[in-house]
């Protein structure tokens, strides 16, 4: 946080002093250097760039999403043939829990932007990969039928997409997503890291592949079960679908050297 603010505050600086600032009309190896601070999907960045020519940008950054929660009602799967006769009569037919994924994490990014127009024009296309620890949320969740009959443990699993994730003995449910460590990424947008003028904005939208999300409990992946169908709750739809991480970035740049 100490590092956002500083360059928070480099770039203020720097755009009280743009106006006298030369601007820069050939970039060669190396021989400037750009910082910046971003807003976005990714959360909180900051970064830095060189070029390598009028038509080429190399950059390094690094992500900060805060906690971003989201929730929804998954369907108990209650085996009830199994259940031992004497209670089973107790037993609801059906039943959900509330499952909160929280998707909090860090990663860094590797970005090489290809400006076709040269310096005559910012468009820019970009290539890359992100890469940052496998899990991307964890889930938690309490059933007050498990904590008040722990009997039923043994029988009764919460349903997210096609993974049964178990109860301990107190009727919480505690697991994880993941997804790969390393992701490529493409995308396209507007302004260069190493802006001409001291002071430049950055645009940005693409996509990183994160493959298929896998559901963890207890440091291993739980196996599919027989569901053919999905569960319709949003923790269910939000791993089933989400293979491509959006990404939308909005980037204050300064130029440094």
């Amino acid at each position: 946080m100490k590092l956002f603010k500083g360059l928070v505050l480099l770039a203020a600086v720097a755009m009280c002093t743009s106006v006298q600032a030369q601007k820069v009309e050939n970039f060669g190896v190396f021989n400037h250097v750009g910082a910046g601070v971003s807003v976005g999907t990714e959360g909180i960045g900051i970064n830095v760039a060189s070029p390598v020519t009028n038509y080429l940008e190399l950059g390094l950054g690094i992500n900060f999403m805060p906690g971003i929660k989201i929730k929804g009602d998954v369907d108990m799967d209650i085996n009830t043939s199994s259940i031992p006769a004497q209670i089973r009569g107790s037993v609801p037919s059906s039943e959900t829990v509330n499952i909160k994924g929280d998707l909090a994490r860090t990663t860094l990014d590797f970005k090489a932007s290809v400006y076709p127009f040269g310096t005559r024009n910012a468009l820019f296309v970009a290539a890359g990969f992100s890469f940052g620890g496998k899990k991307i949320a964890k889930l938690s969740g309490h059933s007050d039928l498990i904590e008040q009959n722990p009997v039923l443990r043994p029988y009764i699993v919460a349903n997210i997409d096609k993974y049964n994730l178990e109860f301990d003995e107190n009727g919480n449910i505690n697991g994880d997503l993941r997804v790969n460590a390393f992701r490529p990424y493409v995308g396209l947008g507007y302004g260069r890291q190493v802006p001409k003028n001291r002071v430049g904005f950055r645009v940005e939208l693409g996509c990183q592949f994160m493959g298929k999300m896998k559901v963890y409990q207890n440091d291993k992946e739980l196996d599919t079960n027989d569901l053919e169908s999905k569960g319709d709750d949003d923790i269910s739809k939000f791993v089933d679908k989400f293979k491509v991480y959006p990404v939308l970035k909005f980037t204050l740049t300064g130029r440094i050297l």
